[in-house]
C-alpha cells in the first residue's frame, strides 16, 4: 500500500537520524562524547538535525538534476538533428545552462559548496529567466525572437516546438519549478554542510 511507503521513506531519516547521533553524539543528560564536557550538546544536535537536512535535500537534488540533465541531453540531440536554426533564442540560453548539471550533481556527491553554487548561478542567471521568458513569449506577451536572425542563418521551415501549446506549458512549468526547488534545496544544503562542519564556540 502506499501508506507503507511513506512511513518507510520517514522511517529511513529517523534511522539515519538515530545512527548519526549514537555513532558522534550525546544528550544533555546522556554519557558525554569523548572530548568534550558535555556543554557543547547544544550544537551537537544542531548537527545532528542539520544532517538529516543534508541527506533530504541532496536526495531530492539528485533527481532535479537527473531530470535537467535528461531533459537537456535529449534538446540538445534533436537541435543537431533539426538544426540550430530552428531554435529560438530563449531555448539557446536555456541550453547554455545544461553544463551547469555537472556541477551540480558533482557537489552534491562530494558534499562541494562551491560546485553547487556554481549551479545554483547558472540556473538563477541562466535557466529560470530562459524558462519564463519562453512560457510567456507562447502566452503571446513577448517575442519568441528566433535564433537564425542573430546567427545569419536560413529561416528554417519548422521551429522546434511542440505542436500543442499545453505541452510547452507543461514542459515548462514543470522544469520551471525543478529549478525553483534545486535553487532553494542548495540554499538548505549551503546552511545545513555550514553547520556540520563549523566548530562550537567555546564558552
Amino acid at each position: 500500500p502506499s501508506g507503507g511507503h511513506g512511513w518507510s521513506f520517514k522511517l529511513s531519516y529517523y534511522n539515519e537520524y538515530k545512527s548519526y547521533l549514537s555513532f558522534n553524539m550525546s544528550s544533555k543528560a546522556g554519557p558525554r562524547a569523548e572530548g568534550t564536557d558535555g556543554s557543547d550538546w547544544k550544537h551537537r544536535e544542531k548537527v545532528a538535525y542539520q544532517y538529516i537536512v543534508s541527506v533530504k535535500y541532496k536526495n531530492a537534488m539528485k533527481r532535479t538534476v537527473l531530470y535537467h540533465g535528461i531533459l537537456g541531453t535529449a534538446i540538445i540531440v534533436t537541435s543537431f538533428l533539426c538544426g540550430l536554426n530552428a531554435l529560438y533564442s530563449w531555448q539557446v540560453l536555456w541550453m547554455l545552462g545544461i553544463p551547469g548539471c555537472l556541477f551540480g550533481f558533482k557537489g552534491i556527491c562530494k558534499n562541494s559548496i562551491t560546485q553547487i553554487n556554481i549551479y545554483k548561478f547558472l540556473l538563477s542567471a541562466v535557466s529560470v529567466p530562459a524558462i519564463i521568458w519562453g512560457i510567456v513569449a507562447t502566452l503571446g506577451y513577448i517575442p519568441h525572437q528566433p535564433i537564425y536572425t542573430f546567427l545569419n542563418l536560413p529561416q528554417p521551415k519548422l521551429y522546434m516546438m511542440p505542436a500543442s501549446d499545453f505541452v510547452i506549458y507543461f514542459l515548462g512549468g514543470t522544469t520551471l519549478m525543478s529549478h525553483i526547488f534545486s535553487i532553494v534545496a542548495i540554499g538548505r544544503l549551503a546552511s545545513a554542510w555550514d553547520t556540520t562542519t563549523r566548530k562550537p564556540k567555546s564558552n
